[in-house]
């Protein structure tokens, strides 16, 4: 929540995708994508939509920036940006499987695998403490639609779950968690962080729930981890 497409992966004046990782695999595009994902916005009022209006312009987007319905498409979704995907992957399966709109249908087909930093598969025990600070904050709307999807086994997460785990057998899977606390605890609890599938990898990340994917140096224990996966699922 309240992170940035930039800054969520940026460890001062490091922003790994841009500064490592192109160098790391030469021949990968890496584009970054983000969203509103604010409780409270305190200049303008945060997005009231939930994980279903951003799956949509996640996929939109990808299509229009990628040119291509052929190339492979590895995901690093972090935290609720894992949801996001997650709806997005489910959707287009639908449409390769009943051979609907083949431009959206081509993210699914081509997709090889998918890594889940903090993900909150389950919900997030915390959320509960979220929705206190907004109201008590006071500023301006929060988006309820992501707070209510977000708590512990959510009606919204547990459909997902579900129809996630039939979709993506095929997948390579990556769910990472965090090792480190923060000052008020694990945000993402290690049985949220992942969830039973198809093959699916677990991993982990000797960080907190803010720092987890920050990396300052290609000699970062999470970096290195984070490009043996990505490696692994490139064949």
């Amino acid at each position: 929540l309240r992170g940035s497409r930039v800054q969520t992966w940026s460890a001062g004046e490091y922003f790994w995708p841009k500064d490592f990782l192109s160098e790391d695999l030469e021949n990968a595009r890496i584009i970054t994508w983000g969203y509103d994902a604010n409780v409270a916005n305190g200049f303008s009022y945060a997005s009231r939509e939930g994980i279903r209006g951003h799956d949509e312009r996640l996929l939109h987007n990808l299509y229009r920036i990628r040119r291509s319905i052929t190339r492979p498409i590895i995901f690093v979704c972090h935290s609720l940006g894992g949801l996001v995907c997650k709806e997005a992957l489910i959707i287009t399966a639908v449409y390769d499987k009943h051979q609907r709109h083949p431009k959206l249908a081509a993210t699914y087909a081509n997709t090889r695998g998918v890594i889940f930093p903090r993900t909150p598969h389950r919900g997030s025990g915390t959320v509960a403490l979220g929705q206190v600070l907004v109201r008590i904050a006071f500023l301006h709307q929060p988006n309820t639609q992501l707070l209510q999807s977000l708590q512990v086994d959510s009606h919204t997460l547990e459909r997902q779950r579900e129809e996630f785990v039939t979709i993506s057998e095929r997948l390579s899977i990556v769910c990472v968690r965090e090792k480190i606390p923060t000052p008020i605890g694990m945000i993402v609890s290690e049985a949220s962080a992942s969830y039973d599938g198809f093959d699916i990898r677990r991993g982990s990340i000797p960080a907190d729930h803010i720092n987890m994917v920050r990396f300052r140096s290609k000699g970062d224990i999470g970096y290195e981890r984070v490009l043996s996966w990505i490696q692994e699922m490139q064949g």
